[in-house]
């Protein structure tokens, strides 16, 4: 019983906690007054996400218990089956947990000040989005095609709720149902490609698939593949990989800021780490078929992104498009296929992940007298009224336009790099050329904060919002000087992934 209770602690113990957590707060924030609900309920479950974050540190030793001891009865050998927490799936949840908790902090600044949201951000929110953080951490340690459906329409049942919540606005009705209906389609999508890879190997669990995948010839075979191309395809609309972008820029202008920072980043987090799970441990063997598929996804991806970013004056339609480019970089890691490549894209989502949170968290703290500022102009003179913000920002800017000497340059070099000793020379190039077009209107940030006059007083509001400003450009120089640590944390992840 004892080593029963220690593989569920160790490969769902996150998730029961989430869970658990999730329920106590609604109940929670029912009973408290209507004014400090919210607050209390927000503050709380940010220190429980940095204490599991904290916890999944800590006890990194014990997790090779669950992965080294074979399952000791019929229960354990189910769990073990369907979940697993090894270093993959550690390396991912951290940074989950961790970037949840950072959206909640900048979040904050939105709940005081939107007038639209005070009557509609409640507590209720911050539920949703712990519900959200469990599907994701499912997400990570799924190891069976049952585990991945529950995991990924539990974070995305949840994102629905979040991308509509303003329901007196327009604009957030227009996205909720927009992305409800394209998510209903992948969802199609992943369940059809599930079925066909059930029928075609008899079994769903990511083991018995790889195994399949290396034998079968004929009429199975091609089951098989239509199964595997389903299945990415559904995931690509989750990472918006072109030509499933669609609902990006509409959700992301529409939606409320603070749900467009979580969509942005931990949701992504969790469908790039699920991508690579399953293309590693279900679908290596057909790497000859679904390398050419993800190279035209990043080709496209990445020339997208980087031309239709160059017109964009929202700030959130900016924000969608360049991310669209940065998917397509990281595809070129995916499609090396090979350990050197997907260490690269983990160091490359992790840097990606604390400048985008950099930037929504002066997106969501940057106002004019009256509103919240959404357009790339509001930024104009921001040198004069923040120069510390300004600064910060310009370096986020800097290391996102993959300009030396900053971590976003390293980030894309070793993608780039692994590309070209996979003989990828070619998407390298494109690569490349979509970084140069991609620093055009990065730079044009700095100048705007620093070269245009400004047309009326900006501000940066929120002391939170600020201290993420500044630790996530502490965070780029930190890995610009030393960037072993996150290497070697990488590097590990992925060697499980490859059982090396």
């Amino acid at each position: 019983m004892i080593e029963v209770l220690t593989i569920l602690w160790f490969s769902l113990g996150v998730e029961l906690v989430l869970a658990n957590a999730a329920l106590f707060l609604l109940l929670l924030g029912l009973m408290l007054p209507a004014r400090s609900a919210t607050h209390s309920v927000c503050y709380l479950s940010i220190a429980l996400l940095l204490a599991l974050a904290a916890l999944l540190l800590w006890s990194q030793h014990d997790w090779r218990f669950v992965r080294d001891t074979p399952p000791p009865n019929a229960i354990a050998s189910l769990i073990h089956q369907h979940f697993r927490l090894d270093a993959f799936a550690l390396f991912s949840k951290v940074l989950i947990l961790l970037t949840t908790a950072c959206v909640l902090v900048i979040g904050q600044v939105f709940v005081r000040n939107d007038v639209v949201s005070k009557s509609l951000y409640r507590f209720e929110y911050v539920v949703i989005v712990l519900l959200a953080t469990l599907g994701m951490c499912l997400m990570v340690a799924a190891q069976s095609l049952l585990a991945l459906y529950i995991g990924l329409e539990l974070q995305s049942l949840a994102l629905y709720i979040c991308v509509a919540l303003q329901r007196d606005n327009l604009r957030s009705s227009e996205a909720g149902l927009k992305y409800f209906m394209l998510g209903a389609l992948s969802s199609a999508l992943l369940l059809f490609g599930c079925s066909l890879l059930y029928g075609s190997v008899g079994a769903i669990d990511f083991a018995s698939i790889f195994s399949a995948a290396s034998v079968v010839h004929g009429e199975s075979s091609l089951m098989l593949q239509v199964g595997m191309v389903l299945t990415l395809s559904a995931l690509a609309f989750k990472i918006s990989a072109v030509p499933f972008h669609m609902w990006m820029p509409d959700v992301y202008e529409g939606a409320p800021s603070s749900t467009v920072a979580f969509l942005a980043t931990a949701a992504k987090v969790a469908a790039l780490a699920l991508l690579m799970r399953l293309l590693v441990e279900a679908f290596l063997p057909l790497q000859e078929a679904w390398k050419p598929i993800l190279a035209i996804l990043a080709l496209a991806s990445m020339l997208l992104g980087a031309l239709a970013t160059l017109p964009q004056s929202n700030l959130k339609r900016f924000i969608a498009y360049s991310a669209i480019a940065h998917v397509g970089i990281l595809l070129i890691g995916f499609t090396t296929a090979t350990p050197e490549g997907m260490r690269a894209v983990l160091f490359y989502l992790c840097i990606y992940m604390v400048m985008s949170l950099g930037l929504f968290a002066v997106l969501l703290a940057i106002r004019n007298a009256e509103q919240p500022s959404e357009r790339l102009g509001d930024l104009s003179g921001l040198s004069h009224n923040d120069p510390k913000g300004a600064l910060a920002l310009s370096v986020l800017m800097f290391s996102m336009a993959g300009l030396p000497p900053f971590a976003g340059f390293f980030a894309k070099l070793y993608i780039f790099l692994a590309a070209l000793r996979s003989d990828l020379a070619w998407l390298a190039l494109c690569g490349v050329a979509a970084s140069v077009v991609s620093a055009f209107y990065y730079v044009r940030i700095v100048k705007v904060m620093y070269f245009d006059e400004p047309q009326e007083l900006i501000t940066l509001n929120g002391r939170s919002n600020r201290w993420i400003l500044y630790a996530s450009a502490f965070a780029v120089v930190a890995v610009t000087l030393f960037p072993s640590w996150l290497l070697q944390h990488s590097e590990r992840a992925v060697r499980v992934l490859f059982a090396l």
